[in-house]
C-alpha cells in the first residue's frame, strides 16, 4: 500500500485552493482517503481527482467537514453486458496524477489530504 499526502494546501483569499501532487503519475486502487482539517473553516468542501490528459476520474467528494476524519470511497460496478450501475461497489481506480480541490477553506487557511492506495 502506498501513502501519497498532498500538503500543504493553502487557500487563496477567497478561501479556494487547487493542487495537483508533485509526485507524478500513480496506479492503483484507492482504499481510503484522509482529509487533515489544519487551519481550515469549518464547512469545507474537497473534491479528489485523478487527472490524466483530458481524462478527470473523480475519486472522492465531500461537502461541509470540520474535523480530521478518514473515509472509505467506493464506486458503484457496472454490468459489463450494458454498463448498467449495478448495487455492488468496489474501490475507486486512480490512474493519474491526484488533484484536491477546496472550496469554502477560509482566508489563506492550510490544511492536507492523505491516500491510502493499493498497487
Amino acid at each position: 500500500m502506498k501513502k501519497i499526502r498532498v500538503s500543504p494546501i493553502t487557500t487563496d483569499a477567497s478561501g479556494n485552493a487547487s493542487m495537483l501532487q508533485s509526485t507524478g503519475s500513480v496506479l492503483g486502487l484507492l482504499y481510503a482517503v484522509q482529509l487533515v482539517d489544519g487551519t481550515f473553516d469549518d464547512g469545507v468542501d474537497v473534491t479528489i481527482t485523478a487527472e490524466q490528459g483530458e481524462l478527470s476520474i473523480p475519486l472522492f467528494a465531500m461537502s461541509n467537514f470540520n474535523v480530521d476524519l478518514m473515509k472509505f470511497p467506493r464506486v458503484s460496478e457496472n454490468s459489463a453486458a450494458d454498463g448498467t450501475d449495478l448495487t455492488s461497489a468496489c474501490m475507486p481506480l486512480v490512474a493519474g496524477n491526484i488533484k484536491v480541490v477546496i472550496a469554502q477553506g477560509g482566508n489563506v487557511k492550510t490544511g492536507a489530504v492523505i491516500l491510502y492506495i493499493i498497487d
